[in-house]
């Protein structure tokens, strides 16, 4: 099966996070949705939704351990996905 690799970019200290593999985009898009929206004192990705971005950066095929890199694709911004407290 080929999965697809996504990392998450702090836009303040200029870096991508560890990337993490999913199905599709649309799997990544909540899964980055879900933990900018967990409000939680330690979650710097609720404390800040303006300072990280989602992008897919390749894809990983399990059955011949094939790790293609992609051109680095934004796929969404977490001020996108972000929503305040008491609106839904």
């Amino acid at each position: 099966m080929i999965v697809i690799a996504v990392s998450i970019r702090d836009k303040v200290s200029e870096v991508f996070g560890q990337p993490f593999f999913v199905q599709n985009i649309g799997t990544a898009v909540r899964s980055f949705n879900d933990e900018i929206n967990r409000e939680s004192p330690d979650n710097m990705l609720n404390k800040h939704p303006d300072d990280f971005d989602l992008y897919e950066i390749g894809q990983f095929d399990d059955s011949n351990v094939e790790l293609k890199p992609n051109l680095i694709r934004l796929i969404c911004c977490g001020s996108d996905v972000y929503r305040k407290k008491g609106v839904n």
